[in-house]
């Protein structure tokens, strides 16, 4: 089985629709730099938004958060 890293997102421009919106980005762990492939993803699901990233979240509590996942 792959090994995989979920980050959490969340936009957070105030003048946008989706501010507030909060989703997954998962990537395989054997990527060179997991974070900005995630950032990457992130970015291509939502372009021309203001994005953070909150940082990695275990695949559980993710999946306990039912957030759509990327």
């Amino acid at each position: 089985m792959k090994k995989t890293l979920t980050f959490w997102f969340e936009v957070i421009g105030e003048y946008s629709d989706l501010c507030g919106e909060e989703f997954f980005v998962e990537v395989n762990a054997d990527e060179e730099n997991p974070r900005a492939t995630a950032s990457d993803i992130a970015a291509e699901n939502f372009p021309n938004e203001k994005l953070k990233c909150h940082g990695r979240v275990p695949l559980e509590m993710a999946e306990m958060m039912g957030l759509d996942t990327y």
